[in-house]
């Protein structure tokens, strides 16, 4: 009956694949459809293996992104966000594009069900962009697995996302070969080696039960972009609307200072577009900032936009780690701008992550979407504390709240994710969530947080990422051996 029903209608599995394959990215990601999504869009390349069908996949799914991931760019039409969107549809389409060539050209029916999820470990890998990167991808939607997750710390968050696929993969094989011994075998050593890895990784984040060593750090979750809108605020001050925005913001930084000082905090993290100024008074800015971390003896990172005096310049998105001493250790500029919002008027950063250690701990700090390249957290691998101040919107907030997970794991290191308009974060080096508020529209207020001081090595910080370079080849060798297979058979013809 069903073998009738899907030679008659196989556009079914088209349709309930697009309906997964949009439940299982973006705005939902939905953990339980990411493992079932592919089973009927490969079923439906094994019922029509024509190029009209893969064309057609491809139109659905370039229709699928745009419709889930369009609300993460902006709420206002714009054809470059739509672009972005559209790459998205690609890099998703593009596993089953291998798939469908190693079937089209008459590949061993195993070899092609094992490209595809190693065709799904090099899209989310190579193709490293903030919105189609990581945090769209199907490991995202596992951060509630947290014993899969940690083969995060050996593979790379993709292997995660290999795992899930291969499910697919290993179902359709059942499906379309039969029970038999070699199905059966797949399925059972599938089946170990997901219940094995689950159950390992769980055991090692179970060792750990205590976080006696701890550094306190204070984050302050203040939108000052929406405060300072407010005249009432500003006419406190003299001079020009600038002197009076600059003054305004030191006292809140001398405020806040302050308190941190008070509740014994060793560091003072703001958001991302915390303060703004014009370059010509940034390094004063910056001068009298330094100032307030002496008075105080606290050390803190100062997100600063600086805005060009010209027009056709370009503003700088920056960081600013200033220690207890008045000591101004490093500037970081913004390396991996949001497409279209950010990236026509930005200067782009020089793509170094900054290390500092200060009191004994190592941080290494990223800007919001930085984190979401595959290398800019990975060359902070050696920090035992990750800061990723940042500034998300509504329809955004899950995507980075889920996503940064996969780097603490990844490099062993805890994370705090504190961001205006999103939910501030607190990861230890396991992946585990410690601590997590919704500052979604909170004007003003201080969080104190006890983060993990100790950092962990992971096979993934020591080896890099060898497993997605091993996935490119398996996926070119699939491939090649089909043409191999086709050119022998057409000789043999």
């Amino acid at each position: 009956m069903m073998k009738k029903l899907e030679e008659k209608f196989p556009y079914i599995w088209l349709i309930l694949g697009l309906i997964l394959t949009m439940l299982s990215y973006g705005i939902f990601n939905t953990g339980i459809c990411a493992w079932i999504f592919a089973i009927p869009l490969i079923r439906f390349i094994n019922k029509r293996t024509k190029w009209s069908s893969i064309i057609l996949m491809l139109i659905g799914l370039i229709i699928v992104a745009n419709i889930t991931f369009y609300r993460l760019v902006t709420d206002n039409p714009d054809i470059g966000n739509q672009i972005f969107c559209t790459l998205n549809g690609i890099r998703i389409w593009f596993p089953f594009f291998v798939y469908f060539l190693c079937r089209k050209l008459g590949g061993k029916k195993l070899i092609a069900y094992y490209a595809f999820p190693a065709a799904v470990a090099v899209a989310e890998f190579f193709i490293d962009n903030p919105f189609i990167s990581v945090m769209t991808s199907l490991s995202v939607s596992q951060f509630w697995n947290i014993g899969l997750m940690q083969l995060a710390s050996i593979t790379g968050v993709v292997g995660v996302s290999f795992i899930v696929t291969l499910f697919a993969s290993i179902a359709n094989y059942i499906w379309e070969e039969g029970i038999r011994k070699d199905t059966v075998m797949n399925a059972v050593v599938y089946g170990i080696v997901v219940v094995a890895i689950t159950g390992i990784g769980m055991i090692n984040v179970e060792k750990i039960t205590t976080m006696d060593k701890t550094v306190k750090v204070a984050a302050s979750v203040e939108n000052f972009n929406t405060l300072l809108k407010d005249p009432s605020i500003l006419d406190q001050y003299e001079g020009s609307d600038e002197e009076k925005m600059l003054q305004a913001n030191l006292d809140m930084i001398g405020k806040r200072a302050a308190q941190a000082a008070q509740n014994e905090s060793a560091l003072l993290v703001f958001p991302e577009d915390a303060f703004g100024c014009m370059e010509a008074s940034s390094e004063k800015f910056i001068e009298d900032v330094q100032t307030i971390a002496k008075e105080n003896n606290i050390n803190i990172i100062l997100p600063l936009l600086r805005l060009p005096a010209e027009e056709g310049q370009k503003k700088k998105n920056t960081l600013n780690f200033i220690n207890r001493n008045g000591e101004l250790l490093n500037t970081y500029l913004k390396n991996h701008l949001v497409p279209v919002v950010e990236e026509p008027e930005t200067e782009k950063g020089d793509g170094v992550t900054p290390v500092i250690e200060v009191d004994g701990v190592k941080y290494t700090y990223l800007i919001c979407a930085d984190y979401t390249s595959n290398k800019y957290a990975y060359n902070g691998r050696e920090a035992d504390i990750f800061i990723n101040p940042s500034y998300d919107w509504k329809a955004f907030q899950y995507f980075t709240t889920y996503g940064v997970q996969a780097r603490a794991i990844e490099c062993g290191f805890s994370v705090l994710r504190n961001p205006v308009n999103g939910n501030i974060i607190l990861y230890d080096m396991f992946g585990r969530p410690i601590h997590m508020q919704n500052a979604m529209n909170v004007q003003t207020g201080m969080l104190y947080l006890d983060i993990p001081k100790d950092g962990r090595q992971t096979i993934y910080g020591a080896t890099g990422n060898w497993f997605p370079w091993m996935c490119a080849i398996y996926s070119l060798l699939a491939i090649f051996s089909c043409f191999v297979l086709k050119e022998k058979t057409t000789a043999k013809a």
